[in-house]
This record gives C-alpha cells, structure tokens and sequence, in this order.
C-alpha cells in the first residue's frame, strides 16, 4: 500500500514538474512570438518602394492590425482586392500566433496582449474594414454634400451617392428603367474629375447601344471624354494598334438572306 502511494506521489510530482516545464517553455515560446508581432514590417512599408521606405523607415512601426489597416487606408476606400491582399500578408503569420495561443489557453498561460490582439484583430478583419469603409462613404457624403446637391441639374438620391463614392474595384448598381442609372454614371465621373481630380482620358465611358453612348457623351460635356459602345472602342483600338479599322457589315438582315438563299 506504502509502495503505492510513494509511486502515485513520484508519478504526480513528475507530472507537476512536467506540467510546470511546459508552462515556462510555452511562456517563452509566447514571449518570442510576441517579439516578432512586434517587429512585423507593416503592410504599407512592404508594398511601398524601397526608397520611399527608407526615406520613411522611421515612420513605419507596427502597434496592431487594426492600427496598420488605418494607418495604410487611411482617407481611401478599402477594395476587395485590397482586403485580400492585406490578408494574406498577415495569414501565415496568424495561423502560427493562433497555434500558440491555444497551447497557452490549453496550460491556462496568460498570453501576452500583443498575442491576443493580433489574433482578435484577425479574426474581426473583415467586420474591420467594413467599418472603415462604412466611415469613408459617411465622411465623403459629408464633406461633398454640395456637391452632390448640385453636380447635376437636381440633387442625386441616397442610394446614388453611396455607389458613387464606393471606390471598390466593381460597383454593381440595380435598377429600373429611368430610375437614374445614367444619371449615377454622370455624377460618378464628375466626382472622379472634380474631387478626385482624375484626367478625363484615363476615364472610359462603356455602353450597350450607340444612342446610349452618344446620351452619355452629351450629357458629360467634358472635352476629351466620350461614350463608346463596345464594338466601336474595340474597332478603334485595332484601328490604332493596325492602322487600319476591320471592315464591318452594316446590313446584317440582308447577308443573312444571301446565305440563306444560297443554301436553298
């Protein structure tokens, strides 16, 4: 019975010794990981050129995701294709933090709050950027309200406002028919020429129909700005790039007939 008890109280003791060793090894472990948190190179220092980091080296310094998201968007739109290329610089990084924080939870080690703030920040990125972007549309609603008031013959509704200010990579706008889709189209090119100060030949105008594209380049009235259908900005590029446009048909119906003629 004696020799038992000596054997329960060795293996408890070796377990203690154990659990305690885990314990300080995890801590460490944190401790090191936390350093590297740290001294991550912060998104927008990354993607910048390397002289312009330089230039800046002592500007650049990362405190958390979230301070990184603001401090590299701020006063800009945040894209999808943005989110996912901010992602993915942190992913790597998150899966080996959050490794380590379930083996400090699982030993009950307090992780340092630089672990458990990446990891939050992590997780909530895309509740994140949506407030960022939510901010942004608030703000340039705001300050351009005069704007919007008066950039067109009357003022453009809410909805309109909003999709013209998203500076996301595609906007998708749904509506009826003369519920004012080619009046957003106006507005959005003004506020890209007038607040964004965007150079009207780096904007192209894109429609179905040559009387929609000839309405948009009337209603602009921005020299150096015109509407195209599709067919006529492709024949002008292979015009431009050949030096000669492709000869199109313009009775379709009647070379239709011929050929169904000559198959008779």
């Amino acid at each position: 019975m004696a020799l038992l008890l000596t054997l329960g109280l060795c293996i408890a003791a070796i377990a203690i010794v154990a659990i305690v060793a885990i314990r300080i090894l995890l801590k460490k472990n944190s401790n090191e990981l936390s350093f590297r948190v740290e001294s991550i190179t912060p998104f927008q220092a990354n993607h910048e050129s390397r002289e312009e980091t330089l230039r800046q080296e002592n500007e650049h310094f990362f405190k958390d995701i979230e301070s990184n998201l603001e401090q590299t968007f701020n006063g800009q739109y945040i894209t999808f294709r943005e989110e996912k290329l901010f992602t993915e610089y942190y992913t790597e990084l998150f899966h080996e933090v959050n490794d380590c924080l379930k083996r400090l939870e699982t030993f009950h080690v307090e992780p340092s709050e630089t672990i458990a703030k990446f990891v939050s920040d992590f997780e909530n990125l895309q509740w994140l950027i949506k407030s960022h972007n939510d901010r942004f549309i608030k703000e340039e609603l705001n300050t351009y309200k005069d704007f919007f008031d008066h950039c067109l013959k009357y003022p453009l509704d809410k909805q309109q406002r909003r999709s013209i200010v998203s500076g996301e990579d595609n906007c998708l706008v749904i509506s009826s028919a003369g519920s004012g889709k080619t009046s957003s189209i106006v507005g959005k090119v003004k506020y890209l020429i007038e607040i964004k100060h965007i150079e009207p030949q780096n904007i192209l105008l894109i429609s179905y129909t040559n009387k929609a594209a000839a309405e948009l380049t009337d209603r602009m009235g921005i020299e150096g700005l015109r509407g195209y259908t599709f067919h006529k900005l492709a024949l002008d590029i292979i015009g431009q790039v050949t030096g000669q446009k492709p000869s199109i048909c313009s009775n379709t119906d009647a070379l239709f007939l011929k050929i169904y003629q000559e198959l008779l």
